[in-house]
């Protein structure tokens, strides 16, 4: 693309005064920037795995095969299982009953996991390894083995052949067994006994190894299989080792049995020998001290004091009750007494009384006192009142008499039975040593009695107990092998491969710094995305720098005229960013192709448009508008650090290009401070005076890592563009770039994500949208990189505008 070197339409002016940033149209109140969101979510996740698939595929296919081999190589094994239930019994050489009770529960778990030992114990196994003859089996005696082939012609041959068979891993097992044998061999003349301890030992190992024996859970059977190579052989141990653990579980009650009969027999003895003396010690105490009983009704003294103690129980009781019959006689009138009223003499005195009384009044209403007849009266009457009077004083005296009768009757039983308890007292404390004695008489007399029926229980139940051992279910010859399980082993390598793949999937994400995802960009590190440009076409990497002239139906183009769009409603419709500074966090990331094509989409929207190229270490953007006809090296027209630094004016340093609307300042040769140049106040005298004359001022500058140049260019523009790549652009970089540039006061209008992938980072949403859109709305393009007739310069003409 070629420029004219002469610029009519720019006229010689002078510079204003400088114009700050901060007296340039703002478009939106400056806040602080916001936390780095460094949180996943599940998409972020899904993405890792998708973009690193190969990986886990490759890592899912390795897993798959090497087990796929080593499943296909692998001897099968056969496996037999029998059941058997244990019936918990207290095990008791005499009656009597514990004296602490330990936890059901706890005792049960402790009688299994006991079982469960035994059953893996090494004697049960060699009973196992005498009933089945294992020592003559090739699978148990690698001896076996060796001496057939030994036996056979073409020995060595065959050896190979089977070594090659059985695969490298039995191999080294067999020279390994070999080497031993060699030192066998050698220990052999110090000590013969020696093969024969070591043979048993390797058979007892082998054995161990292929048993096993589980308890099942919540309850009291225990699963016992065994695994080999010969499905015969392996019935044949699991159902002997069944057989054998029950006969020595039997063996072990027999002898237990005889044991105890050995021990209670010495017990028995010991007890006879104790009753025997303690009856001589019990008879020879009773005689000395003269007990023939304690019992009550057998004992004269016991028995002698309970009619004493009844004796003068009622005795007490009779003079109470006389005593307080005589207090009352006392007391009270006589005439008011029971005895008195219930006496037949004084009731029919009294009705004689009461006739001759009324014999008295019926005469002395006739007769006076001294009448002889009344005389008489009257003195009958006294002669029964004294009868009366004689009788009550007779019946008191009675009361009194018996009441002293009682009295001294009490006395003299409390005192013999006082007699009868100083006798009991003597005989208790004679009970009470006699008592002792009959006591061990009847402990020794028990435990005789115990022991001599235990003798006789075991006598009766040896040999006859069936134990608490039964078979639920006895071995059954297998069928099938249960290893390899090859559906099992390839299910657990898919899911080890899947795991394993996803896990160095995250390992090289883990590695890998860079930027992954477009969303990554805003919703990790909150800057807009204002653009996606997608990866060119083979046909258009050429024409790449001026794509948007040259193709404007290119999805490239489409999406440079979007991002177009998106910037200039970045900010407020009446305050546009005019001047923006496009840059990227490191080298080839294209920031000078989307400069180039952004000014020219710019100047296609009829826009007066300054592309400046700033970057004065190592510029590009002459190549791309052929400056002066120079070649590979710098431009050789006057540029912008040739104006910055007073060698030329403005017009002589702005060029025009052929491109309507588009003017272009190169950045000129590359000064020994390019930082101090663009931070001085002859930059900013530039740029307030260019905002007057354009639309819209697109900068290219250098990379922002290890450069100052955007940091001093981002606090003198409106606005910056940050451009970056998926996979190339470092998380890190970003972050400082965006803090930076907060820093110094910079504002970061957003990023333009470049050389988008189509096919990759979901890049096939935006391929299916760019096909649709051309296909739907321009059928004459077509993904074979056709397109539809571009726009020449020439028919741009009409809407050209001239700058000044």
């Amino acid at each position: 693309m070629k420029h004219s070197s002469e610029n009519p339409g720019l006229p010689n002016f002078n510079y204003p005064a400088p114009v700050s940033r901060s007296q340039l149209p703002s478009t939106e109140v400056r806040e602080p920037i916001p936390d780095f969101d460094d949180s996943a979510d599940l998409r972020d996740y899904l993405d890792v795995v998708v973009r690193h698939k190969w990986v886990v595929l490759t890592f899912l296919s390795a897993v798959f095969v090497t087990v796929l081999i080593v499943s296909l190589s692998m001897k099968p094994l056969f496996q037999a299982s029998g059941r058997l239930e244990l019936n918990m019994q207290t095990p008791r050489v005499t009656k009597f009953e514990e004296l602490t009770a330990t936890n059901m529960r706890e005792q049960v778990r402790e009688y299994m996991q006991t079982n469960v030992r035994l059953l893996q114990s090494p004697s049960l196994a060699r009973r196992v390894i005498e009933r089945l003859h294992l020592e003559d089996n090739p699978a148990f005696n690698s001896a076996v083995t060796m001496q057939g082939l030994e036996q056979q012609p073409e020995g060595t041959v065959k050896r190979l052949q089977t070594i090659v068979s059985e695969g490298i891993i039995k191999s080294l097992k067999s020279f390994i067994s070999n080497a031993l044998r060699s030192g066998k061999e050698q220990n052999t003349r110090i000590d013969p006994a020696l093969p024969k301890l070591q043979l048993e030992e390797d058979m007892l190992s082998k054995y161990s190894e292929s048993l096993d024996v589980q308890p099942e859970r919540d309850t009291r059977i225990i699963n016992l299989s065994f695994s080999s190579t010969d499905p015969t052989l392996t019935r044949n141990i699991v159902n002997a080792h069944i057989q054998e653990f029950i006969g020595w579980q039997m063996d072990k009650r027999i002898d237990a049995g005889a044991s105890a009969k050995e021990q209670l027999e010495k017990q028995l003895e010991v007890a006879r020998i104790n009753l025997e003396k303690g009856e001589k010690h019990l008879n020879e105490f009773a005689q000395k001290v003269g007990i023939v009983s304690l019992d009550p009704k057998l004992n004269l003294i016991y028995r002698q004091m309970e009619e004493m103690n009844n004796a003068l129980a009622q005795a007490q009781a009779d003079r109470v009750a006389k005593e307080s019959l005589y207090k009352g006689a006392n007391s009270a009138n006589i005439d008011s007494l029971s005895m008195v009223m219930q006496n037949l003499l004084i009731q029919n005195l009294r009705q004689e009384w009461a006739k001759v009384e009324a014999e008295y009044q019926e005469n002395y209403m006739t007769f006076k006192d001294d009448y002889p007849k009344l005389k008489n009266i009257k003195a009958r009457s006294r002669d029964i009142e004294r009868r009366i009077a004689a009788e009550e004083q007779r019946i008191l005296g009675t009361i009194k008499n018996d009441f002293l009768t009682a009295q001294a009757r009490e006395s003299s039983l409390a005192q013999k039975a006082e007699e009868m308890k100083k006798q009991a007292l003597d005989l208790n404390n004679q009970a009470t040593e006699y008592k002792i004695l009959e006591r061990e008489v009847e402990t020794s007399k028990f435990i005789h009695q115990s022991l001599m029926e235990r003798s006789k229980e075991i006598d009766a139940k040896v040999g006859t107990d069936l134990g608490n051992v039964q078979v639920v279910d006895y071995a059954v010859l297998p069928l099938t092998p249960y290893k390899p399980n090859i559906r099992l082993n390839l299910l657990l390598a898919i899911i080890v491969g899947l795991v394993g793949g996803v896990g160095l999937a995250f390992l090289l994400e883990y590695l890998d710094n860079t930027v992954k995802r477009i969303d990554e960009i805003s919703d990790r590190f909150g800057i807009p995305v204002v653009g996606v440009l997608p990866l060119a076409e083979a046909g258009e990497v050429r024409d790449l720098d001026t794509l948007v002239v040259s193709k404007p139906r290119a999805p490239f183009s489409e999406a440079v005229r979007t991002t177009r769009v998106s910037i200039q409603l970045s900010s407020a419709m009446d305050q546009p960013p005019k001047t923006i500074l496009v840059t990227s966090t490191s080298p080839s990331e294209g920031k000078s192709t989307v400069s180039s094509n952004l000014a020219l989409a710019f100047a296609s929207s009829d826009e007066r448009v300054l592309l400046i190229d700033a970057d004065l270490r190592k510029p590009r953007l002459h190549r791309i508008f052929n400056c002066n006809g120079g070649d590979e090296g710098r431009c050789t027209h006057m540029g912008l650090s040739h104006h910055l630094s007073g060698m030329c004016s403005m017009d002589e340093a702005i060029q025009h290009t052929d491109i309507p609307n588009l003017h272009f300042l190169s950045a000129g040769p590359m000064p020994p401070n390019p930082a101090e140049l663009l931070s001085s106040n002859q930059m900013k005298k530039f740029l307030g005076a260019l905002i007057k004359l354009y639309d819209r001022i697109i900068i290219d500058s250098p990379p922002a890592s290890g450069f100052a140049d955007v940091l001093v260019l981002g606090n003198s523009v409106d606005g910056v563009v940050l451009v970056s790549n998926l996979g190339q652009t470092h998380r890190e970089a970003l972050r400082i770039f965006r803090r930076s540039l907060f820093n110094v006061g910079g504002h970061l209008i957003g990023a333009i994500v470049n050389k988008l992938d189509l096919g990759h980072h979901y890049g096939g949403y935006y391929s299916r949208y760019y096909r649709y859109y051309h296909s739907y709305y321009y059928p004459a393009y077509r993904t074979d990189g056709e397109s539809l007739p571009e726009t020449t310069s020439e028919t741009m003409e009409e809407g050209t505008r001239s700058p000044s």
